[in-house]
């Protein structure tokens, strides 16, 4: 029995030794931060974070120091001005070709008065070299006196001096041309007098209106269309204004169109190929 008794106190003594000291200190939870890697992170806002600089890349096509940035050089810039119309020069005369045509004016008897220099109020108007007509030649007074280019008084001229005085003789030989009403010679306006388009012949000084031929017994013959007209003065009309266009380049005889039913148009207008344009 005795051996019993040894066997149960080494028990108790085994087991006492086995209970843990109440100065061991129990486990406590890690912290969050010391979570294991198993656990992923929550990313911070994208907000939050801040952009690192990058260095800004080599812009070939930047200004160089002395060139002003174009921010800068726009600041600057005024608002664009109005466009004008190009001034057109007043056509100028050859001077020795102007000295003979006013030689041969005077041989024709036409009387004149050389006129200064007339600058158009619009662009494309003026004369550089203008004379006042008075008379064509022939006895033939221009009424009234009127402002041309010298090419345009001798078209005038020749006319009066091979066509007007002989079919006046051959058709009307007890009756003598006195004058030609002259409805407009230089006036600056557009063609037919129309707001718009081509500048006028009259602007430059190359044309004249005939409104009507005056005699020195009888009416005057009146320019009207006599296409029709089966007297001797719609002959004569006719002939003289048919023939003017071996002296003018543009002849318009009243009633060619509407704008010209009271007057004949003559005008010295060049023309490609020497073209004339006779109605």
């Amino acid at each position: 029995m005795p051996h019993r008794f040894v066997i149960l106190a080494a028990s108790l003594l085994l087991i006492s030794a086995s209970k843990p000291p109440e100065t061991v200190p129990v486990p406590q939870q890690k912290p969050a931060q010391e979570q294991s890697e198993d656990t992923k992170p929550v990313a911070p806002p994208a907000e939050a974070e801040t952009p690192k600089p990058q260095p800004k890349p080599e812009d070939k096509a930047a200004p160089s120091p002395a060139t002003e940035p174009e921010s800068k050089a726009e600041d600057k810039k005024t608002e664009p001005e109005e466009k004008t119309e190009a001034a057109i020069p007043v056509e100028q005369e050859n001077p020795e070709e102007l000295q003979a045509c006013l030689a041969e004016l005077k041989t024709l008897g036409a009387e004149f008065k050389a006129l200064d220099a007339i600058k158009g109020e619009e662009n494309g108007c003026g004369i550089a070299s203008p004379i006042e007509l008075s008379s064509i030649g022939q006895g033939i007074k221009l009424d009234p006196p009127g402002p041309m280019r010298c090419e345009t008084a001798l078209a005038l001229s020749r006319w009066a001096k091979e066509m007007l005085v002989p079919a006046a003789k051959l058709s009307m030989p007890e009756r003598k041309i006195t004058a030609i009403a002259n409805a407009s010679t230089y006036v600056c306006r557009n063609r037919n007098s129309a707001e718009n388009g081509k500048i006028s012949e009259h602007a430059k000084g190359n044309a004249v209106d005939v409104s009507s031929i005056a005699f020195d017994k009888g009416e005057p013959l009146i320019m009207k269309p006599r296409d029709e007209d089966g007297t001797v003065e719609g002959a004569f009309q006719r002939t003289i204004t048919t023939a003017a266009c071996l002296f003018f380049k543009t002849v318009l005889s009243p009633g060619s169109d509407s704008t010209h039913q009271d007057h004949l148009h003559l005008d010295v207008l060049e023309r490609k190929g020497d073209y004339l344009y006779c109605r």
